[in-house]
C-alpha cells in the first residue's frame, strides 16, 4: 500500500484525526469457496499485523478480522495528549476500509464464545464463523474482581468516575475528567506485573506533576506501586517534582470505595480528589470461556493465555494461535513479553507466519514448521514536557542452546527530540498496514 493510499483510511483534522465514513462493506460478503478458513479475534495491533501478513505469504487463505470497535483508536503517546502538550498523533481507522485496501474480511461484532470442538466463532451479530485455524488477538481485560469481588455496581462506578486510560475507549473521558480537575490529590496505582506497557504509568505521573505545576494547580500525584517503581521515574520524582508527587512503592490497593473516594492498601487507607485506577489485568473474558487459560506450578489457572512460545500456539489446541498481549509466560527467566503495541505487531507477524506454514501442509500434525521469528520491542517514553526529554527502551530476545528465550533491554536518553517518537509510532501503521 502507497502512503497516498493511506490518506483513503485517515484523514487529518486539525488537533487528530478523523475516520472517513460511508465505506462500502463489501469486505463482510461470503467466503471463497473451498478456501482454507482463519478467524482472528481482535482487530488491534497484533491482529491487523497477523492480517496483512497472512494476506501476503498465504493469498489462498480466507482471512477474517472480528472486533467489536468498527475504528481503531491508537493508544501510543496518548499521555501528552491527556495533559494537552501534543495534538493527538495517531491515526483512527476504519477497520473496513483497511480490509477492502488489504484484501481480507471484517466484521464488526462481539464475540460471545469460542466453540473449539465445532471449530467456530459465535458473535452477538451473526456467524457462528467457521474456522480452519483461529488467531485469539484479544489482548487485555481489567479484573475489578480483585478489589471489589462480585459487586459489580461498585466496579461500574470506579470505571465510569476514574478510568485508567488504558483501553482507547476511556481516552475522551479520562481528558474530560482531568480537565475537570481543581486540586487536591490525583491518584495513579501501578499493578503488580504484567501489565500494559509497564512504564506508562511512571510517564503519566511525571507529566500529570508537570501539568499540575504549569497551571499552578493546587494538588499532588500520589503513585501507589505494587512493585519498586523504574530506577529512573522515581530519581527524577524526587529530583523535579518533590512538591508534585508522592511516590509510594512496594504498596497494592487491596479495596477501592469509589463512593467515598477511598483506597485501602496494606498500610493506611488513601484518601483521593481524583484517580486513575487501574485495576490488575487479565486476559479477556473470552480467553477463559475457550479454555485457553494458562496454569501455574500447581495447576490452578493463570490470568493469561497459557501458549507454547517457539510456535504461539494454544497449548490445548493446535488450531488456534495466539498472539498480543493476552499471552502468558513465555522464558522462565523473565516471565512475560511486554505488553505493547510494537511487540504485538511483531507476535503477530509471526503467528501469521506460523499459520500460513501450517496451512500450506493442509494442517498436519507433523507438518514441518519454520522456527519462530523472536520479537523485539521499541517503545519510546516521556521524562518531562519542559525541558522536553525522551528515553527510548528496547527489548531484544534470542533462543539459547537450551530451549530457553532469554532477554536484554537497554535504554537510550533522548534529550532533545525531533518526533522520534512520532516516526515511531506511524511506524507502527506501515508494519500493520504496509504503507511504503
Amino acid at each position: 500500500m502507497k502512503r497516498r493510499e493511506l490518506l483513503g483510511l485517515v484523514g487529518g483534522t486539525g488537533l487528530g484525526w478523523s475516520v472517513l465514513s460511508g465505506v462500502a462493506r463489501a469486505t463482510s460478503s461470503a467466503s471463497a469457496a473451498g478456501a482454507q478458513r482463519v478467524v482472528i479475534v481482535g482487530g488491534a495491533w497484533a491482529g491487523l499485523s497477523a492480517a496483512r501478513e497472512l494476506r501476503q505469504r498465504a493469498p489462498a487463505l480466507d482471512v477474517l478480522v472480528i472486533d467489536r470497535e468498527p475504528v481503531l483508536r491508537a493508544l501510543p503517546l496518548s499521555t501528552p495528549w491527556l495533559v494537552d502538550r501534543t495534538p493527538e498523533r495517531m491515526p483512527r481507522l476504519d477497520r473496513t476500509a483497511l480490509a477492502a485496501q488489504l484484501g481480507y474480511r471484517f466484521v464488526a461484532a462481539d464475540v460471545l464464545r469460542i466453540d473449539r470442538a465445532q471449530r467456530s466463532v459465535v458473535t452477538a451479530q451473526g456467524g457462528p464463523y467457521a474456522y480452519d485455524w483461529l488467531l485469539m488477538a484479544t489482548g487485555i481485560a481489567y479484573d475489578y474482581s480483585a478489589w471489589f469481588g462480585a459487586d459489580t455496581q461498585a466496579a461500574q462506578t470506579a470505571r465510569a468516575l476514574y478510568p485508567a486510560g488504558f483501553v482507547a475507549s476511556e481516552l475522551d473521558l479520562l481528558k474530560t475528567r482531568l480537565q475537570s480537575f481543581t486540586g487536591g490529590n490525583l491518584l495513579i496505582n501501578v499493578p503488580a506485573p504484567p501489565s500494559r506497557c509497564p512504564p506508562a504509568p511512571y510517564e503519566r505521573a511525571m507529566l500529570l506533576a508537570w501539568w499540575l505545576k504549569s497551571r499552578r494547580i493546587k494538588g499532588k500525584v500520589t503513585v501507589l506501586d505494587a512493585g519498586g517503581g523504574m530506577p529512573r521515574f522515581t530519581r527524577l520524582f524526587g529530583e523535579r517534582y518533590p512538591d508534585h508527587i508522592d511516590f509510594h512503592p512496594h504498596t497494592t490497593i487491596r479495596a477501592v470505595d469509589p463512593f467515598a473516594r477511598t483506597v485501602s492498601t496494606d498500610g493506611d487507607d488513601v484518601h483521593f480528589d481524583h484517580a486513575m485506577l487501574l485495576p490488575p489485568l487479565r486476559a479477556s473474558a473470552v480467553v477463559e470461556q475457550a479454555g485457553l487459560l494458562g496454569h501455574d506450578p500447581q495447576g490452578k489457572p493463570t490470568r493469561w493465555a497459557g501458549v507454547d512460545p517457539l510456535r504461539l500456539r494454544a497449548l490445548q489446541d493446535e488450531r488456534v494461535f495466539l498472539a498480543g498481549d493476552l499471552l502468558d509466560t513465555v522464558s522462565p527467566l523473565f516471565g512475560h513479553y511486554p505488553k505493547t503495541a510494537h511487540m504485538a505487531t511483531r507476535l503477530g507477524v509471526a503467528a501469521a507466519q506460523q499459520i500460513a506454514a501450517r496451512s500450506r501442509a493442509g494442517g498436519a500434525a507433523n507438518a514441518s514448521e519454520p522456527p519462530l521469528a523472536l520479537p523485539h520491542s521499541v517503545c519510546h517514553v516521556w521524562l518531562d514536557a519542559d525541558p522536553f526529554e525522551q528515553l527510548r527502551i528496547e527489548t531484544q530476545y534470542r533462543l539459547r542452546s537450551d530451549g530457553l528465550i532469554t532477554q536484554a533491554v537497554s535504554q537510550h536518553d533522548n534529550p532533545q527530540p525531533r518526533g522520534e517518537e512520532l516516526q515511531w509510532g506511524l511506524g507502527l501503521y506501515t508494519d500493520a498496514l504496509g504503507v511504503k
